[in-house]
This record gives C-alpha cells, structure tokens and sequence, in this order.
C-alpha cells in the first residue's frame, strides 16, 4: 500500500517536473519570473491547458485520472487551481466513479483536491450505465486515504429513490458512501 501511494507520488511530480521544464525551454530568452509582485500576490510559474494526469498503482493500472481545461500553478507554493476539473477514480468495486466541478484547487503535490462549487458525483456500473448520482458542493478528495467527503447539503439518487442529506463521506478503495447528518429518503419499491 505505501508503495502505491509512493507509485503515485512519483508518477504525478514526474508529469509536473515535464511540464515545468517545458515552460522553462519555452520561456528561455525571457526575463525571469518575479516570485512576488509588488503587492504581494502569488506568480503563475506555470500553465497548462486540456491537460490529463494519471495516477498508476505498482502493477500500471490507473487509479484515479484528472482532467482539466486548465490549470494555473503558483510560484513559492505547492498549489494550482483547475478550470472545469473532471476527476475519475478506477478502484470502486463494480465501477467506475467520477467527480465534476467548476474549479478545483490542488494542494501537497496531488495529495489534497478541493473541488469547488456545485459536484456532481457518478458511479457507473461495469456496464457503463449509471447506478448513484450525487450532487453537493465543495468537496475534499484526498488522494493517500482515497477518501472524498463533504459537510454541505448532498442528494443522492439511484435507482430505487432520492436521499437528502447534510454532509458525506466516500471510500473509494471500497465503494462505500456514508451519509453524516440528516438524512431523508423517498424510495419507490417493485
């Protein structure tokens, strides 16, 4: 288990290591970048447009993908933010999970994503059809513990109903989703 999460560690700082001697070639002939303007504000050091990480276990197989239209990384700090983040995990039992949002923020090299604003969360059976729609905001994806969780408003919806409640909490090595507070069904049973 550890070297996995080293596996993904080292996988996602090889991408961003490419990226970042990318920009650099590019910007060779330039004047360097100022880490602070005058007002203190953070400096974009680098940039990427419809970018895509993966992350691979020990054996190659994808764990969790992002997908962006862009992403902004910030000089002196560990954090990006993405424009219209599209995160896909592969280890749920019998699917596959994914998680959109209008923004996110990135933190601790991948460890930490923070997706922010209205989330839409799928969970496809193998057969690709949808079994579980949840929609929130604001939700914290931790990428070592394989964990997504939130303490906004959910509703959740599959095929026999819709359930309402304040806060949740995703495993995703196992599937399992915890509803915290509050919780209100409407089931309609065959």
């Amino acid at each position: 288990m550890a070297s996995a999460m080293k596996n993904r560690r080292i996988t996602l700082w090889v991408v961003l290591l490419l990226a970042a001697l990318s920009l650099w070639l590019q910007r060779q002939g330039e004047p360097p970048l100022e880490q602070q303007q005058e007002d203190g504000a953070l400096v974009m050091d680098y940039s990427l447009a419809d970018f895509e990480i993966t992350a691979m276990d020990e054996t190659g197989r994808p764990v969790h993908r992002l997908r962006g239209v862009s992403m902004l990384h910030y000089a002196g700090v560990d954090y990006a933010e993405l424009v219209k983040p599209h995160l896909e995990i592969y280890r749920v039992p019998a699917g596959l999970m994914s998680l959109d949002a209008d923004v996110a923020m990135v933190y601790q090299g991948g460890e930490s994503v923070l997706l922010q604003g209205d989330v839409k969360m799928l969970r496809k059976n193998r057969d690709n059809q949808n079994e579980m729609e949840v929609q929130t905001r604001d939700v914290w994806f931790y990428a070592d513990q394989e964990i997504a969780e939130t303490s906004e408003p959910v509703i959740f919806k599959d095929n026999i109903g819709v359930t309402t409640a304040k806060g949740m909490r995703v495993d995703t090595r196992s599937g399992n989703l915890d509803l915290l507070a509050n919780v209100r069904g409407k089931y309609v049973l065959e």
